[in-house]
């Protein structure tokens, strides 16, 4: 795969020394920097933004974030249940009786769920919308120190939905994501490791909607995001140091609902979901809801059955 205009970021080298010339007093000797035996750890960090907004020299993490703010302002929020077995309602009773509300709530989280069922909630994300075909990824790697309250191995920022269909990984709320490299790293040092555009990178198909035969139902609402810079949160940090292969960076495009065009709906590193957790969030005063059916014998394999947009309150 060509990468003519892909532009790596520059480490600033040191400059000749004399060996004759007297040694000057090290600054630093009475407060040496930390060793690799003080606990040093690294993590990578994703920005997706134009290619004039990221930063090949960064001096902190505030400018990372300012990057990510420009590139990411908005993102799909969906869940979606799955009908209990041998529901024969239909999704104009569900929002006249205020079960299918504006937030999102289960519909069905009034009726019994017998021991054999499974669980009804079988997407949670938040979606951002990327642009892929427009849109350059800077790869940052950071050195520093955990946090005092940070424990050795934090827990993920999200958890994975059990689904018969591809995992679907639930987007961290506001305010969530405690094991992120920025609230959790004293930052020693930065550096860019590559800057590309995203339209470079490898594609690969996933599934948001479900494959398997029912009836299921989609909540679907856009909101105005703020995010913070894109993480592995299965490996949020390493003792190791840390690089990066472009040829193990692909775009995720998934059919959603019955589109004829494929959507962007994320990024992956060495096969793990690169997450953007939303720092600050505006919803829409009002969502969808779809009701639609899965049949794998028939020549559609999906059936819209209905759509309501409703309000929240």
């Amino acid at each position: 795969m060509p990468f003519a205009d892909r532009d790596p970021g520059s480490t600033a080298g040191s400059p000749p020394t004399d060996p004759s010339a007297p040694s000057a007093p090290d600054p630093q000797a009475a407060n040496p920097p930390p060793s690799s035996t003080d606990g040093l750890v690294e993590a990578l960090l994703f920005v997706v933004a134009p290619q004039a907004s990221l930063p090949t020299d960064p001096s902190s993490l505030e400018e990372l974030e300012q990057a990510q703010r420009v590139g990411i302002r908005s993102a799909l929020a969906l869940r979606m249940f799955r009908a209990p077995a041998g529901w024969t309602g239909s999704l104009d009773d569900l929002v006249a009786d205020g079960r299918a509300d504006g937030l999102g709530q289960d519909p069905f989280a009034a009726e019994p769920t017998p021991a054999q069922e499974r669980r009804r909630l079988i997407c949670d994300a938040v979606i951002p919308q990327l642009e892929a075909r427009s849109q350059w990824v800077g790869v940052y790697g950071l050195t520093g120190v955990r946090h005092p309250d940070v424990a050795g191995t934090p827990a993920a920022g999200s958890a994975a939905l059990d689904t018969d269909q591809a995992v679907i990984a639930a987007a961290p709320a506001p305010g969530s994501a405690p094991n992120h490299p920025c609230r959790t790293l004293t930052v020693h040092s930065l550096r860019c490791l590559d800057r590309l555009p995203l339209r470079q990178a490898d594609n690969e198909t996933c599934w948001f909607y479900p494959t398997e035969d029912g009836t299921y139902l989609a909540w679907e609402n856009q909101r105005r995001v703020e995010t913070l810079p894109g993480y592995l949160p299965e490996r949020p940090l390493q003792s190791e140091p840390v690089t990066f292969d472009p040829a193990h960076l692909h775009v995720l495009w998934s059919l959603m609902a019955d589109d004829l065009a494929l959507t962007c709906v994320g990024l992956t590193y060495r096969g793990r979901r690169i997450e953007w957790p939303v720092r600050a969030s505006q919803s829409e005063p009002f969502a969808t809801w779809t009701a639609f059916q899965v049949d794998s014998s028939a020549e559609t394999t999906y059936n819209e059955l209905a759509a309501i947009t409703v309000f929240q309150v």
